[in-house]
């Protein structure tokens, strides 16, 4: 792992942050969402829709130089919490967050806080070194020392956030996958940045005695609702005066914890524990620590201002749209070269499926069989690109995703950005691919062999390619799961084949809704130029005189697809302007699923 060594500019401005204190105050925040119903052919669709409370009432407040503590059984509201604070919640929530007397926005949490999620989403193929080099948002001061070897997943993913230098640091689970030691050096280092003028919550899931030494402040979470919230040195005295005190050489904190929690084991110890715990939940809302904690955030509430004026945009200042848009197709392309199969399956997927069409057509003659030959090979260049591009896409487009929904929640850049640059990205491996597919397919078959039919074919194969990239990248936009994306695209394709290319079933012979649906399909475009493109002035040979011989490509033509030749430039405008429009709905389809939560 690198070093990250600040200059004197930074130094100073961390020393500015130590001299003046900073709080981040809760105040009676609420919770709540709706849980599903269940599935609708069981009447889900008639029964009410039911709402759980996550979070009860919740008043704390956390001060710069300290590193806090969110403790509770799974399912108390830890995560919840923190996605409250940092605006990722996803139901209704009441109350009211404060930073420094001013009202928290999106924008402050974006430009201020940091969070860090459970799940590590990393790029697999580059370095720690470049993980963090291609995220930092303030490069230009900052020298990178080679010092410490290794790099957790864990501890990069921290790192990620901490390069934007905030001010206030969320951190779910960080210790989770970690070995005791491990752990005890990492909110070590949480507790020392703490310390140094930051605002540190973080949740922790199963606590050792050596993290609660290090911790300042700690909050006990049962059920949405605090048992406790006050100093790690408040704590044992607080539980012993309502009759608790811990055990000698026992955790303090996996003590509470347990007590705070409800046993469901035995019908009896449900009731006990219950009670148990609406006790400590009503002690600690009469205790003086809370009583002193409503007091001191509600005087934030009173001097609480307008929150633009806290907003200096700090996270993209000096960054141009063209450097974002560089860094990330910088990334992209790093990662994608260290994987050999990845690289190579772009490359080659579409070139090696030409071979299997050589194999079975070889060379093509102008016999009147080589018509129906023809035909099925231009069937085969415009239904096997879009695939190509579906395999491609599912194969390499989620783990490009899942990095994006965390910076763009994180406010680095949008969905248009990323979209762009993924775009950017593939081109110059699409171009490759049909290069290579088309010049041994188109010559080596025998088709119409003049340089100008050969790049109206190439240029036909790469924007059928891209756009089947583009629609599922579209799909995998709305659906999380890349197998459903898949599935959903793969059926869109081999209808639009079937239907609208003509080289299956004449489109003029179809039944009328047919008809009209294949005009919304890129295959009826693209077949007419495979088809115009190939047998326009084409000569054949009859080996009889047979009233059923076709002497030339343009009587062929105008028997089945009249007209088409006069449409080449107008078809050429439809299947280009197709990918563009399945870029802008795939940008669309993003912003209304959403950016979604991976934990």
């Amino acid at each position: 792992m690198d070093v990250v060594v600040f200059s004197k500019n930074q130094v100073d401005v961390v020393q500015q942050e130590l001299d003046e204190t900073r709080t981040l105050s809760l105040h009676h925040v609420s919770y709540v969402v709706k849980q599903g119903a269940g599935p609708w052919w069981k009447g889900a669709c008639l029964r009410p829709v039911i709402s759980k409370t996550v979070l009860n009432q919740i008043t704390m407040q956390l001060k710069s130089g300290q590193i806090t503590a969110l403790l509770g059984n799974s399912g108390s509201g830890k995560t919840s919490l923190l996605d409250v604070i940092s605006y990722r919640s996803s139901g209704s929530v009441t109350g009211k967050v404060y930073y420094n007397n001013h009202e928290v926005t999106k924008a402050i949490i974006q430009d201020h806080a940091s969070y860090v999620m459970q799940a590590d989403r990393l790029l697999p193929n580059l370095t720690v070194r470049e993980t963090l080099l291609m995220l930092l948002t303030h490069g230009s001061e900052v020298k990178i020392i080679r010092g410490i070897s290794g790099g957790e997943r864990r501890r990069v993913t921290i790192a990620i956030q901490l390069l934007q230098n905030p001010d206030i640091v969320l951190l779910d689970e960080p210790t989770s996958g970690l070995d005791s030691h491990t752990a005890r050096h990492l909110v070590k280092s949480l507790a020392d940045m703490a310390h140094n003028g930051k605002i540190v919550l973080l949740t922790i899931h199963q606590p050792s005695s050596d993290i609660f030494k290090l911790l300042d402040q700690v909050a006990i979470l049962t059920s949405g609702e605090l048992t406790f919230c006050g100093g790690t040195n408040e704590l044992v005295p607080y539980f012993s005066k309502l009759g608790y005190p811990c055990p000698h050489y026992m955790n303090p904190l996996d003590h509470y914890i347990d007590l705070s929690s409800i046993d469901r084991r035995d019908p009896s110890l449900e009731v006990k524990t219950t009670e148990r715990q609406q006790h400590f939940i009503r002690s600690f809302i009469a205790s003086s620590i809370n009583i002193e904690t409503e007091r001191t955030v509600l005087e934030d509430t009173l001097q609480s201002s307008n929150g633009k004026q806290l907003w200096s945009n700090k996270r993209t200042l000096g960054l141009s749209y063209l450097r974002v848009i560089y860094t990330i197709i910088s990334r992209m392309n790093v990662n994608l070269f260290r994987d050999r199969k990845d690289y190579c399956s772009r490359i080659f997927f579409l070139p090696l499926y030409m071979l299997f069409i050589l194999i079975f057509l070889g060379r093509l003659g102008n016999k009147q069989s080589s018509i129906q030959d023809r035909v099925g090979l231009m069937y085969q260049s415009a239904t096997v690109p879009p695939f190509i591009g579906l395999l491609n896409a599912v194969a390499l487009f989620p783990v490009q995703r899942n990095i994006f929904y965390r910076e763009c929640r994180d406010g680095l850049y949008s969905i248009a950005t990323f979209l762009i640059a993924y775009t950017v990205h593939i081109f110059p491996f699409l171009v490759l691919s049909t290069i290579i597919f088309s010049s041994i397919i188109y010559w080596v078959t025998g088709l119409y062999p003049t340089a100008e039919r050969f790049g109206l074919y190439t240029a036909t194969i790469f924007f059928l390619q891209l756009w089947g990239e583009t629609l599922t990248v579209l799909f995998l936009g709305i659906f999380l799961d890349p197998n459903l994306a898949n599935s959903t695209t793969a059926l869109i394709q081999t209808a639009a084949a079937v239907i609208a290319s003509g080289l299956l079933k004449n489109v003029a012979t179809l039944v009328k809704p047919l008809e009209w649906l294949s005009w919304g399909f890129i295959h009826k475009y693209s077949g007419e130029i495979l088809i115009a493109n190939e047998f326009q002035d084409l000569e054949f040979s009859c080996e009889s005189l047979a009233a059923t011989c076709i002497p030339n490509g343009t009587i062929y033509l105008d028997l089945y697809y009249p007209e088409s030749p006069d449409h080449m430039k107008r078809n050429f405008a439809v299947i280009s302007s197709y990918c563009l429009w399945t870029l802008i709905f795939a940008m669309v389809a993003f912003k209304i699923r959403g950016i979604r939560n991976l934990y």
